[in-house]
């Protein structure tokens, strides 16, 4: 994941798992889509077992500076089908951000089933 892709429209975005050190970004992220950020819910997704969970960044470089732009998270549960249960876009900045995040976040589920199923 650490290449950078390109959106339909939009800068670049680089992709990432998540840290402690990601929240006060992922806060801003939520204020400017308009959404309220619970305590709980902040820490689920800053503070994770990468092999039960996993929260994906997407990071953009706007005026000189990487801002989270995305956000995404899918509890690990070896079942390939399942979907994000967080999803946070910026739509505004970005365009084809949702799926890039579905996409690797599925990704990243069925490949830790095929491991577990070998």
């Amino acid at each position: 994941m650490s290449q950078t892709y390109a959106l339909a429209r939009g800068p670049r975005v680089r992709l990432r798992l998540a840290g402690r050190g990601d929240a006060a970004a992922i806060i801003a992220l939520l204020v400017r889509c308009d959404l309220s950020p619970e305590q709980l819910e902040l820490s689920r997704l800053v503070r994770f077992d990468p092999r039960r969970r996993a929260v994906l960044c997407a990071l953009a470089l706007i005026d000189s500076r990487e801002t989270l732009v995305g956000l995404g998270a899918i509890d690990l549960d070896g079942n390939p089908a399942t979907e994000p249960d967080v999803l946070v876009v910026d739509e505004r900045i970005t365009e084809g951000l949702q799926d890039l995040l579905v996409a690797a976040l599925a990704g990243r589920a069925a490949a830790l089933a095929r491991a577990r199923a070998a």
